[in-house]
């Protein structure tokens, strides 16, 4: 055997000197002669690793020959040696195959997939799977991804899940499939570690694969329970590339999602906090403006009237976004909610500044006259602090005559 090897390694050594000086087709033949003669793994892998360096699309039915047969030797591997050296030998396969993009490889590659339990051959195998364009193995790739998103399966090897993952990620990103969305949408928020990679890849895999995911956002956005969920829902429709009406209708609902929950702790009580006040800024920086959006705004003045549910920097985030919303219906809110602090200023109530300054400000922003009336009355009277009457005089200069 160590005889044949020597003499293997010759002819190679012999070989690569005349490669210079023979056309390319028949310097493929001769490699794939010396291929069958290989008896021993070693002397397969000692040839594969001249063939994937040439990256010569006429070694494709070599390359082809190899794969196939290998599925069947993954589970037939003896020692560990002989193990580490067919795991190697087929990673260089696989990876050539998906190289040069050799997509009637892909049944044999999901073979591998499917065979080994050897994480680093099985991510190599799936990126390959990925960019031979094997679409039709998405929904199993899918399902791989979400599975171990929820960490079912082997949880006792997490490194080794991580590894999968992060194949997963950039063979689905390729593959551009709209079904793919959701679980990269839960990579991109799920247990990987940072250092992984995972969260980060599925992040920019979301935005390659759809420019407007509005659909697959608001399905999840009302499947979910967990707060922390519905928020990073709501950032990614921000990222993402959909249209102003899209944005807006997710942001809606996300408002509408902070208003109807109640926090059990803590942890919950922030989390709503934040999808409430980035749900407004997403909609006072839009162009559109959706009526629907009113109805929440609207319920959270009268929240705040009778049970104070929202602090002083979140009332200001929403009469901020109430300046944009230039319709009678908002501006009937707003002034309804100006009249209530007056009167409670008139009864002798201390009313924060921030609160009142902040409600003036924006009536003066939309520009409607509706708001003419209570604005006046602010300056006019006896009550109200003098800075605040100036706010008054100033909004009551953008309103439109």
């Amino acid at each position: 055997m160590k005889i044949r090897s020597i003499k293997i390694l010759s002819i190679i050594m012999v070989f690569l000197f005349l490669a210079a000086a023979l056309p390319a087709n028949e310097v493929s033949a001769v490699w794939t002669r010396l291929f069958r003669r290989a008896s021993s793994l070693s002397q397969k892998s000692n040839i594969m690793a001249n063939i994937v360096e040439q990256h010569d699309r006429d070694m494709i039915p070599v390359l082809m020959e190899a794969i196939g047969a290998q599925v069947g030797e993954l589970e037939n591997s003896g020692d560990v040696t002989v193990r580490l050296q067919t795991v190697e030998y087929t990673k260089m396969v696989v990876k050539e195959l998906g190289r040069l993009k050799v997509n009637e490889a892909a049944p044999f590659l999901w073979q591998i997939v499917e065979a080994v339990d050897d994480p680093l051959l099985k991510g190599e195998t799936i990126i390959a799977l990925g960019k031979v364009g094997a679409r039709q193995y998405t929904v199993e790739l899918n399902m791989m991804l979400r599975n171990l998103n929820f960490n079912f399966g082997n949880i006792q090897d997490q490194r080794g899940n991580e590894i999968v993952a992060f194949s997963l990620v950039p063979a689905l990103s390729r593959l551009k499939q709209p079904e793919s969305y959701s679980p990269l949408f839960f990579a991109s928020t799920g247990w990987y570690s940072s250092r992984s990679g995972v969260r980060e890849k599925a992040g920019q895999a979301m935005i390659n694969i759809l420019d407007d995911p509005t659909e697959q956002l608001l399905k999840i956005m009302e499947e979910s329970k967990a707060y922390d969920i519905k928020l990073a829902t709501l950032s990614a429709g921000e990222k993402s590339g959909a249209n102003d009406d899209n944005k807006a209708a997710l942001a809606v609902l996300a408002l509408r999602d902070g208003l109807q929950s109640s926090a059990k702790n803590p942890t919950e009580k922030a989390l709503l906090k934040n999808l409430r006040v980035k749900a407004l800024n997403i909609l006072e920086t839009l162009s559109v403006k959706p009526e629907e959006a009113l109805k929440y705004m609207d319920r959270m003045l009268v929240l705040y009237r009778t049970d104070r549910l929202y602090d002083i920097d979140e009332m200001v985030d929403l009469f901020e976004t109430f300046g944009t919303f230039t319709s009678d219906e908002s501006v009937k809110a707003q002034t309804a909610f100006l009249a209530y602090l007056t009167d409670r200023k008139e009864s002798g109530r201390v009313i924060d500044l921030r609160i009142s300054k902040s409600s003036i400000i924006a009536i003066g922003n939309t520009g409607n006259p509706l708001g003419f009336e209570e604005l006046t009355n602010v300056q006019y009277s006896d009550s109200w602090e003098s800075s605040v009457k100036r706010e008054a005089k100033n909004a009551l200069g953008k309103l439109n005559k």
